[in-house]
């Protein structure tokens, strides 16, 4: 027999068998006892949470024929057959997202059932389909026939329509906590025979981030070495980090010692650890640091304002950091600010303060004012930027929707993991989290999942556009947009269908050479003594 993952292996089976999601699963099973069954139900949570075998456990009780107390007997014919019926329709909605395949199911949904009481459509990552499919499912989704009952699942349930949540009822799905995690890998683990340590266990818990299917990824990843699963060997394989190793870094922080800190940091970096993982365990141990910092009111280096600040900015770094930058320099920069001897956290003096300091140390404040105005004149130059990167943002939306096709889309989605596979680092690191939405023959919109990443890869999109065109053999244009800008491009967009208003064309403006001129003068102005600056 062939090999099957563990995750797949100890899939639940049974409402009893459910990690976590109690809720759900008594008001599922209540609702099957007292035979109130609705139409139409929507499980919305985190990836590995168990929404899709909650589906499939609820279509194969409700169709059991001798289900007690809102439990499978797994011993009638519905249950012995479920995964072969017929009657149990999973879609997967990443791949089959188009209008007309919701058109085939709905002429699909009058047939009666061949074999169970019910007919049960499971719509996975239902928020990837195209507004037009969501559309033609809204009526058959409000009153299906009596012998259809649909489960729509989703990891974002913002992508949605409003239109679709209220035909439904909607269950949310929680990350399963820590301890159920770390009890249910003991379980698998004395099973399967495979030797562990309770730390090793924990640590994976740790980096599954409340999702059951990645801690069993990962178990079955470090199982297959044939050792005991340790802390070491899940840091090692899996790129991890001890706490023991943050709590030292915190000490020293504390301790203020500078060489301390960054020795710390270059081995972090020199194990090639995920900075997302150092930076999610710096904070963790910080939140715990400032609450003892409130209670016992310890006049440490870091004080509660300091660790609120490094949380801040850590968070941000983790929103905003730019691919083309080493980030642990940035975590490093973050931190070791706080080693500085005046705390760098401190509220800031007033005006006749510094001007008294400036004094003291014989700086000419006109150097100062220069300084201001050099800042102010980066500034004016960062908000011009972004002014003309909206105005290109629209004008390819615009651009795109003129001709927007499905195939078009459709072809760029099943060759978008072979380009990231194949593209460079910096392409791959700035589209790992990002998705085709919408495509033309010229034109490519992509939204990203991260804050502010949709901002890097406009950044970027002369290069990706290079090596996308180059791998596609087209002659693509892409903007990248936020979820959430993407959501309220849709609904124009479908404001402007409905109301029979058209897309035209509109001609991307050149750079003039006058403008050219002058962001040259800004720039040596910006570099250079403004006195020695000839502008012929």
């Amino acid at each position: 027999m062939s090999y099957k993952v563990l995750y797949r292996k100890y899939r639940p089976n049974n409402f009893d068998e459910i990690v976590g999601q109690k809720a759900v699963v008594r008001i599922l099973q209540n609702s099957i006892v007292n035979n109130k069954i609705s139409h139409a139900y929507l499980f919305a949570g985190p990836r590995g949470t168990g929404k899709t075998s909650m589906a499939r456990i609820f279509a194969k009780t409700i169709n059991c024929e001798n289900n007690k107390n809102g439990l499978a007997c797994g011993k009638c014919q519905n249950c012995l057959n479920f995964n072969e019926s017929p009657d149990i329709i999973e879609i997967d909605a990443a791949s089959n997202n188009g209008v007309n395949e919701i058109r085939e199911l709905i002429n699909n949904v009058k047939i009666m059932p061949s074999e169970s009481k019910y007919k049960v459509y499971i719509i996975d990552e239902v928020h990837m389909l195209s507004t037009s499919a969501f559309n033609a499912l809204l009526l058959t989704l409000e009153e299906p026939p009596s012998h259809v009952i649909f489960i729509l699942a989703t990891t974002n349930i913002e992508n949605v329509p409003i239109t679709i949540i209220s035909r439904c009822q909607k269950y949310e799905f929680y990350r399963i906590s820590n301890e159920l995690i770390t009890e249910h890998l003991q379980k698998i683990c004395d099973q399967e025979k495979i030797e562990y340590d309770i730390d090793g266990l924990k640590e994976i818990t740790e980096l599954a981030d409340g999702g059951l299917r990645d801690a069993l990824s990962m178990l079955d990843q470090l199982s297959k070495e044939n050792k005991k699963i340790t802390l070491d060997l899940v840091i090692k394989e899996l790129g991890s980090i001890s706490l023991l190793k943050i709590k030292d870094l915190i000490e020293a922080l504390d301790a203020n010692d500078i060489d301390k800190v960054d020795l710390i940091i270059d081995d972090f970096q020199k194990t090639n650890l995920n900075y997302k993982i150092v930076i999610k365990k710096i904070v963790e141990i910080l939140s715990q640091k400032a609450i003892i910092v409130l209670k016992d009111g310890s006049k440490t280096n870091l004080n509660y304002s300091n660790i609120k600040n490094i949380i801040f900015e850590l968070n941000d770094c983790l929103n905003k950091i730019n691919i083309n930058v080493n980030p642990y320099i940035i975590i490093k920069m973050i931190l070791l600010n706080c080693c500085k001897g005046e705390n760098n956290f401190k509220e800031k003096v007033n005006n006749n303060e510094i001007v008294t300091k400036l004094e003291k140390n014989n700086i000419n404040t006109k150097e100062i004012n220069k300084e201001e105005k050099d800042d102010l004149n980066k500034s004016n130059n960062i908000k011009e930027n972004n002014d003309e990167l909206n105005k290109l943002k629209q004008i390819r939306i615009n651009n795109c929707f003129v001709n927007v096709n499905k195939e078009c889309l459709l072809n760029i989605k099943s060759k978008w993991e072979e380009f990231l596979n194949g593209s460079s680092k910096l392409v791959k690191g700035l589209l790992t989290d990002s998705m085709p939405v919408a495509a033309s023959e010229d034109y490519l919109i992509l939204t990203s999942g991260i804050v502010h990443q949709s901002d890097e890869i406009n950044r970027e999109r002369s290069n990706i556009e290079q090596e996308l065109n180059n791998f596609l053999q087209k002659k693509l244009k892409l903007i990248a947009l936020s979820n959430e800008e993407w959501a309220m491009e849709k609904e124009k967009y479908i404001s402007n269908l409905k109301q029979g208003k058209t897309y035209e064309f509109i001609e991307e403006e050149k750079t003039k050479k006058e403008d050219t001129t002058i962001n040259l003068e800004k720039l040596a102005k910006n570099l250079f003594d403004e006195s020695k600056i000839e502008i012929k």
